[in-house]
């Protein structure tokens, strides 16, 4: 069995264990933009990724409790950009237009969490910490050619956020959502080797490459409640 389909797996037994213990369970889809950003060698990178993401998740919703737990999977498009502004030659005059090179990291993802409520007026806020897995389905280098080998097919992380629910009706409402999701493993790395320089003639030192995601992510989704009622 793929990586893929064992997390398919593990996500689909995680949502039915999840739907029998609770005794209420809300459920939907939401996605929306993604801002993404990377750390090479603990220093921040260059420009930001304007990207996108989209999830299913489903929720425990216990009638009398302010804090319930949920798990989501979704498809996140993270990495980060280098714009390259429009300039001109001033020994030849050939103008080189601007252009943007993008690092795209195309990653499903596993994600277990809790969240804990609070009414706002007629609005319920809430507050949400969550441990993520992620695996690369694919990726697109324009930068950094060359680095494919030192990709990480595993990379896990945490996500915390926060949003509002609108209830449209008694079991269908709207939610948005605001998540910052760092990784805490690397999505490339190159060990630091020895190589020798053709030019020079000397033995040189390649440094380590370690490169770490960091996302910004804005949803809009739907939501759904299903309402466990126990008949004598």
């Amino acid at each position: 069995m793929s990586s893929s389909k064992s997390i398919l797996v593990l996500t689909f037994g995680i949502l039915i264990s999840m739907s029998v213990c609770a005794q209420h369970m809300a459920f939907g889809v939401k996605g929306g933009p993604t801002l993404g950003t990377q750390k090479w060698n603990s220093a921040q990178g260059n420009d930001p990724l304007f990207s996108y993401h989209i999830m299913a998740f489903v929720e425990t919703e216990d009638e009398g409790s302010s804090g319930s737990l949920f798990a989501e999977t979704g498809y996140h498009v993270k990495g980060r950009a280098f714009r390259l502004r429009a300039t001109v030659n001033p020994n030849t005059g050939i103008t080189y237009e601007a252009q943007t090179l993008k690092l795209k990291f195309n990653n499903a993802s596993l994600l277990l969490g809790a969240r804990n409520r609070f009414l706002v007026g007629n609005t319920t806020a809430f507050y949400s910490i969550a441990l993520r897995g992620e695996y690369n389905v694919s990726h697109d280098l324009q930068l950094y050619r060359g680095y494919e080998d030192g990709i990480q097919k595993f990379v896990y992380g945490l996500s915390f956020g926060g949003g509002f629910d609108f209830p449209f009706s008694e079991l269908v409402g709207g939610v948005i959502d605001f998540r910052v999701s760092p990784d805490i493993s690397r999505q490339i790395f190159i060990p630091a080797s020895q190589y020798n320089n053709p030019f020079t003639g000397t033995e040189e030192t390649f440094r380590e490459q370690s490169v770490k995601n960091i996302a910004l992510e804005v949803s809009l989704g739907i939501r759904f409640l299903r309402k466990v009622i126990y008949v004598d």
